[in-house]
């Protein structure tokens, strides 16, 4: 039951579907205005025509049965005679329910037969006077209340020989209104029924019809949120032309993704290379111009060339090491890596360093955790904050390197006790070649806006804080969900 059920679209009921933005919400708003406007017309059709039937009906009885109490009207030895057949008030008895009234009046108001109180009705007598006689019986018809009732009455004439010549005689035949109200509201019922039939399908259909028509656009999103970061294959989906032309330009625009992506690859490596050799092989020469020179003015400028030279080359990896970083994160797949095993790594590369500047390297860890993400950034970014630390710590003093967990953070701080980043400094040291103005260390000033970015791949927090007494300390938290202990 479920398998055949779940064939049928499902109507959700998420504010996301119904909002005024949503295209289902404006298919099926547009197609119910629609639907609705078209029941109203039609059921007020359907009341007209079944008041306009019911009228007709009952006009045909009630002008039958005239004619045939006219048949009979006849001026016999100076009397006038009226033989009512049984058959004209037949078809008026079906409906036992309604009174009916009858008058046969001349034209001098002299009555043959019938109810002669409907002459003291001021409509009924203005109808009889008013009325003109034709060469054919022609039945006319008016409503009036009469005795607390409404009626409907029909009029009709005709000539009759006297020995004073012709006299128009007029026959009145009147009848109440509930059994033509009856026949209305039936007729009107059962237009009601098939309208609201014929607007309960529209409405299943409308509603198939739009869950057919979004679902390419659903299974288009579904396609590409289950996909990865790196997936830039085509989708394969039918569906009508319109959507075939939405998946034509997507998967060119992702044909012409992948080729960016490719090309920034290439470009960086070809970029390491081509500015890189010349910069060592300039560095070099510098090198050599210093340890073959004997004048100290010649050496002190060809050092401040070595220098700029040192500088250019830590710019020029660090930019191709953003650049790196930014295609793997677009081009690779996430890798589950051994977050104590990478500071570890980094660590034993930078202790001769550290050592170097008289700098203690302490590693400490409460937990042994695992992140998802690429280890190359990752080195990347331990590298930057590290030998940031490193640089900005006075001699003979301690960095402090924990892994440890925080209200379900898992939290690695990098604490230096050098001379700290005043709060001025600190909303722009994370922007690309921003340095203080009271920085006199040399440095690239993209550090950490690349350690801030890789954060931000990990979908993690990065944060300065001031330490105690003196310095700065890191702290990069990893919330709960992207870390694991296994």
């Amino acid at each position: 039951m479920s398998s055949f059920l779940s064939r049928f679209p499902r109507l959700p009921f998420s504010g996301e579907y119904w909002s005024s933005k949503s295209l289902r919400f404006q298919l099926l708003t547009s197609a119910f205005a629609l639907l609705f406007a078209i029941s109203v017309i039609t059921l007020w059709a359907a009341n007209r025509y079944a008041h306009h039937t019911a009228q007709l009906s009952y006009d045909r009885s009630l002008s039958g049965s005239a004619v045939q109490i006219l048949d009979n009207v006849r001026y016999v030895n100076l009397n006038w005679n009226v033989d009512i057949p049984i058959s004209s008030f037949k078809v008026l008895a079906q409906s036992p329910r309604d009174r009916v009234l009858y008058l046969v009046v001349t034209e001098d108001l002299f009555v043959v037969t019938g109810y002669r109180e409907l002459l003291t009705h001021d409509i009924v007598r203005t109808r009889v006077e008013n009325h003109q006689p034709s060469l054919e019986p022609k039945a006319d018809f008016f409503d009036v209340h009469y005795s607390g009732d409404a009626f409907r009455f029909t009029i009709i004439s005709n000539s009759v020989n006297t020995p004073n010549g012709l006299t128009d005689v007029m026959v009145l035949v009147g009848q109440t209104l509930e059994s033509r109200l009856a026949l209305k509201k039936e007729i009107t019922f059962q237009a009601q029924n098939l309208v609201g039939l014929v607007i309960l399908s529209a409405m299943f259909l409308v509603l198939l019809s739009t869950w057919k028509i979004i679902r390419p656009i659903r299974s288009i999103n579904r396609k590409i949120a289950k996909r990865s970061t790196v997936d830039l294959t085509p989708i394969s989906l039918q569906g009508p032309l319109e959507v075939d032309h939405l998946i034509t330009t997507i998967n060119r625009f992702m044909a012409q993704l992948d080729t960016t992506l490719r090309n920034l690859k290439n470009f960086t490596g070809e970029a390491a290379h081509q500015l890189k050799t010349p910069l060592s092989g300039l560095k070099a020469q510098a090198e050599l111009a210093i340890n073959s020179n004997q004048d100290p003015e010649t050496e002190r400028y060809l050092e401040n060339v070595l220098h700029a030279c040192n500088h250019l080359d830590r710019t020029i990896t660090q930019l191709l090491n953003q650049a790196t970083i930014t295609h793997r994160h677009r081009s690779m797949m996430p890798a589950r890596i051994d977050l104590n095993q990478h500071v570890k790594q980094v660590c034993r590369d930078l202790a001769i360093h550290a050592l170097s500047q008289k700098v203690e390297l302490s590693y400490e860890e409460s937990m042994h955790i695992y992140v998802n993400g690429d280890d190359y950034a990752l080195t990347q970014m331990l590298l930057n904050l590290i030998e940031n630390a490193i640089k900005y710590s006075p001699e003979n003093s301690t960095i402090d390197i924990l892994i440890h967990q925080d209200v379900g953070n898992a939290v690695l701080t990098i604490r230096d006790h050098g001379q700290g980043i005043d709060e001025k400094d600190k909303p722009h040291v994370f922007e690309r070649f921003y340095r203080s103005p009271n920085n006199t260390s040399q440095g690239t000033g993209l550090g950490m806006a690349i350690a801030l970015e890789v954060a931000n791949n990990f979908n993690a927090v990065l944060s300065l804080e001031d330490t105690d007494p003196s310095g700065l300390t890191v702290n990069v938290a990893f919330p709960y969900g992207h870390w694991s202990h296994q």
